[in-house]
């Protein structure tokens, strides 16, 4: 199924349960309505902004939509607009002056557009509310809106129209959306539509979209022909991928609902609608991850509304777990069960393994959005290869700061840790390896890899993401996984017990050395993780110095035990040192760091004295 025709069927769903807009309606920012008495005066002009936060924001209200953007025509809304539109008046103030109303440039023709389309559209009604908003056009003087007083926080601002005694503004009048929904330009071209394969009135021009963070604050297009290079066999615009007037309304207001989590409450005309801050990082269908946007949504279809609303909450926990370090282990003991073939319905009744999942990954490209990726998997399948995902980084110790979310695995191959800093194209392809349970990218294991070179931090997450990459690669090419989960003193892979060197060599020269600061890592971390033949030599000699100067304190039996430990990493190293280390061992000898430096118990149950309670991360688990 294609992205569109899946976005079309998700509007159908919602528009059943009243949760999105009727065609040829769009949420719109509304700041004031204009109150006019059946004979079309103007009483007041009332604030409606949501004062709830520290400044006052305009409400989302389901208004007429335009067809494409508004650029630099005149091009009047129905029913509501700016104040240069609907009352011929704005701000003429210069910057940081009073506001004072007046009339700039092209506000007269602006207000002019704005009552021929309207004498036009409603010429014939017998809606008294309709009437009333002629009756007003006809009587309107920009000069009045002074005149009256009307609040100067007003002007440039979007208002709607209501008459006195109703709650319900203009626009949602039926007899409003009856000509709304038949006003025609009589200029479109007919032609088959690839999403519905009926012929009907085809789009010129898509509505925009808005709610990916990068794009253009306007909104951006995912299909658009805007350059006569992008046309082909003589079509202009939409006819090259035609799609109908009323399939990329469908498309582009479902779409619209999961990137800006639009709340349930379109078809309820009783009280204004409110939409939540498109930034914000909830939504229960909807994930950032560096440059992509990951929204996700099922099918109801075959299997009820109740399954698919299951099956949402349950991948968004699966894909974004709670900082809760509890909740997070109800989820964990959920995947675990998943792996060892449980069936999902012990976790939730309405769960269906059958469920259609549909997962779409875009991305800001100037004025248009990139697809990242585009997936169409059964709950069941995607359930599994979450599941395998949390096992893939599981390590223990565990990160102090709880399951590592997909957005913070990028993040920690970025300057700074800041999403901004990340390799374009890689959140889309850690969360597409992520949904597949395909390999990993490479380009994950290097960024980290380069991170730590670069920086010298070595945490549970960073850890675990070299654990993961190695560990899949590993499975894909049919061998055997050869990063453990916790601290493994039989593993003979040369670059994990290298690692494991490195950090005795440092914990003795800490030791000997107390208050140094610089060690052998901010040092030498980076060559010895790369070309370890000729770094640990040198380091190996520093090593015996720094024993032998422990032995002549009081800590004697902490320098017995970290030249036993030593003497037993270095015999299990057979060969000879390699002279380089290709990325993947480079992220086996950072595993293999972490395990020795921060894992406080040995394999015997007894405290190791190197890790201190500063060093040791919190256990996932709760046990220190």
């Amino acid at each position: 199924m294609t992205v569109l025709t899946a976005l079309a069927g998700l509007y159908d769903r919602l528009a059943e349960k009243g949760e999105v807009a009727a065609p040829g309606y769009a949420p719109a920012k509304i700041s004031f309505e204009l109150v006019l008495s059946p004979d079309g005066e103007p009483l007041e002009l009332a604030d409606i902004r949501d004062i709830s936060g520290k400044k006052a924001q305009p409400r989302e209200l389901e208004a007429p939509a335009l067809e494409g953007a508004r650029a630099a025509g005149i091009k009047p809304m129905f029913l509501w607009d700016k104040t240069a539109y609907a009352l011929g008046v704005v701000n003429v103030a210069g910057k940081g002056a009073a506001p004072e109303p007046g009339q700039g440039r092209r506000t007269a023709d602006e207000h002019a557009a704005f009552v021929q389309v309207h004498k036009q559209l409603l010429a014939g009604t017998d809606d008294p509310g309709l009437l009333a908003l002629l009756a007003f056009l006809d009587l309107w003087q920009p000069e009045m809106f002074a005149a009256r007083g009307f609040p100067l926080d007003a002007l440039d601002q979007n208002i709607v129209f209501r008459l006195k005694g109703e709650y319900r503004h203009l626009h949602d009048r039926p007899a409003a959306r009856t000509i709304w929904g038949a006003a025609d330009g009589g200029e479109d071209q007919d032609g088959m539509c690839l999403v519905t394969g009926q012929a009907a009135p085809l789009a010129r021009l898509h509505p925009m979209l808005r709610g990916v963070p990068g794009a253009q604050s306007s909104g951006a297009s995912l299909v658009s022909f805007n350059l006569s290079a992008f046309e082909s066999y003589g079509h202009s615009q939409g006819a090259n991928a035609p799609v109908s007037k009323a399939a990329s309304f469908a498309y582009t207001t479902a779409l619209n609902w999961l990137l800006t989590n639009q709340t349930a409450r379109m078809a309820d005309t009783s009280t204004p609608v409110e939409v939540e801050d498109q930034t914000a990082p909830g939504g229960r269908r909807r994930l950032y991850l560096a440059d992509t946007t990951v929204v996700f949504w099922a099918d109801a279809s075959g299997v009820g509304e109740a399954a698919a609303a299951a099956a949402e909450d349950a991948l968004f926990s699966f894909l974004s777990p709670p900082d809760d370090a509890s909740e997070a282990l109800k989820i964990r003991a959920v995947l675990e069960d998943i792996l060892r073939g449980r069936p999902l319905q012990d976790a939730d009744p309405h769960l269906d393994r059958a469920t259609r999942m549909y997962l779409l990954g875009l991305a800001p490209n100037a004025a248009r959005l990139a697809v990242r990726f585009w997936l169409v998997d059964s709950f069941g399948n995607l359930a599994r290869h979450a599941a395998q995902h949390w096992e893939d980084l599981n390590i223990d110790p565990p990160d102090r700061r709880g399951p590592p979310r997909p957005k913070w695995l990028v993040e920690e191959t970025a300057l700074q840790g800041k999403s901004d800093n990340v390799s374009p194209r890689l959140g889309g392809e850690v969360m597409r390896a992520i949904l597949t349970g395909q390999p990993y990218p490479r380009t994950l294991l290097s960024g980290v890899v380069q991170r730590v070179r670069a920086d010298g931090e070595i945490n549970g997450r960073r850890a675990a993401i070299c654990k993961a990459v190695v560990n899949r690669a590993q499975r894909f090419n049919t061998e055997q996984e050869d990063v453990p989960v916790a601290l493994d003193r039989q593993n003979t892979n040369p670059a994990y017990r290298l690692g494991r060197l490195f950090a005795m060599l440092e914990s003795a020269q800490s030791a000997a050395l107390p208050g140094l600061n610089a060690t052998i890592k901010d040092r030498y971390f980076a060559a010895a993780c790369a070309t370890p033949r000729r770094v640990f030599p040198l380091l190996n000699k520093n090593a015996v110095h720094h024993l032998a100067q422990l032995r002549k304190t009081d800590k004697g039996g902490l320098a017995h035990w970290m030249e036993t430990e030593i003497a037993e990493i270095w015999a299990g190293l057979n060969d000879d040192l390699p002279s380089a280390c290709r990325l993947e061992e480079q992220g086996r000898f950072i595993a293999g760091y972490y395990h020795q430096r921060y894992t406080k118990k040995n394999a015997a149950g007894e405290a190791t004295p190197e890790a201190t309670e500063s060093e040791t991360s919190i256990d996932f688990e709760g046990e220190n």
